[in-house]
């Protein structure tokens, strides 16, 4: 997933950010050590660690624009009078505690220690991808074990992860339900549940499972790609990014597509390319590159004798 493709969507903390500041009578800051997009990351530092705006005369020159907010640094001869700062005045943003995403671990116990560590990881992707779109209380850790909390003590220093909030108009994002999310349902829930599983062993019904223990009588949807749920990515971050894509704007295939890893794209490619033989077209609706589409083909003829020639 590249920087260019997330810039469009990267923005929902700082575009909430930058309407704030513009309600306060503020068009421009003054940065220092900040990367792009700007106020994503002064979002970030006014509500992970408690930054403020510093009052002051501060000269640079323009290096940015961002929803109405104009960015100095360095030297130069434009002018600022406000500039996050760890001991600045508090700015009252108000950051977005919706849409939600609920994590829920009742199933924890059922993993063996390698696949915990995985969940654990995961969990820690999760965290890093919602900070590229929002901020850590936009997730919540539900029905967490004291095992679970220390494993994510010893490799999360430091995070604002909700514990066991409340879903509020609540869909349970489960890879067996029987319903297909359409752009509608993801756009107009607030709440995604979805289950702490790493399923290294077929782990079937899993989601189904959680949610009976854990109360959740939401509606369950899947998330699936033209039908199928092969090639959907299963990774809890990839998920949490295509529901915000969609929400952004973005269809819903075309957000699968942008999360799929290559694993998921030759999965994809080989289980149509064996339905239909159109190995050239799958690739092109997949977006898939040459070294998937060789290995397709060579896993097929293999696997069909004299079926090479055949492949559209």
């Amino acid at each position: 997933m590249g920087d260019l493709t997330l810039v469009w969507i990267r923005l929902i903390l700082g575009r909430a950010l930058g309407k704030q500041l513009l309600e306060a009578g503020i068009d421009d800051l003054y940065i220092k050590g900040l990367r792009r997009p700007f106020l994503q990351h002064v979002a970030l530092k006014l509500v992970l660690y408690d930054w403020g705006l510093k009052r002051g005369i501060y000269y640079g020159k323009k290096i940015g624009e961002e929803y109405g907010i104009s960015f100095l640094s360095g030297k130069g001869m434009e002018m600022s009078t406000e500039s996050p700062h760890p001991q600045g005045e508090k700015f009252p943003f108000q950051a977005p505690t919706f849409p939600l995403f609920v994590i829920d671990l009742s199933l924890w116990d059922r993993h063996s220690q390698d696949e915990k560590r995985k969940l654990v990881n995961q969990i820690l992707m999760v965290i890093s991808t919602l900070r590229k779109y929002l901020w850590d209380y936009n997730l919540s850790l539900n029905h967490t074990t004291q095992e679970f909390e220390e494993m994510l003590r010893d490799v999360a220093f430091f995070n604002k992860v909700r514990r066991n909030a409340e879903p509020v108009n609540a869909i349970v994002l489960d890879p067996y339900a029987e319903k297909e999310a359409t752009e509608e349902i993801l756009k107009s829930a607030s709440t995604f549940i979805l289950g702490g599983i790493v399923d290294d062993s077929g782990w079937k019904y899993a989601t189904r499972e959680m949610a009976g223990i854990a109360g959740y009588h939401q509606t369950r949807v899947k998330i699936t790609l033209r039908g199928s749920r092969v090639g959907v990515p299963d990774r809890l971050n990839r998920i949490i990014s295509i529901v915000l894509r969609v929400r952004e704007g973005q269809s819903l295939e075309d957000s699968i597509l942008e999360e799929q890893s290559n694993a998921d794209k030759f999965a994809r490619l080989l289980r149509d390319t064996t339905l239909n033989g159109d190995l050239e077209g799958n690739a092109q609706w997949l977006r898939a590159g040459e070294k998937l589409k060789e290995r397709v083909k060579k896993i097929i003829s293999r696997t069909r004798p004299g079926s090479s020639s055949s492949l559209r």
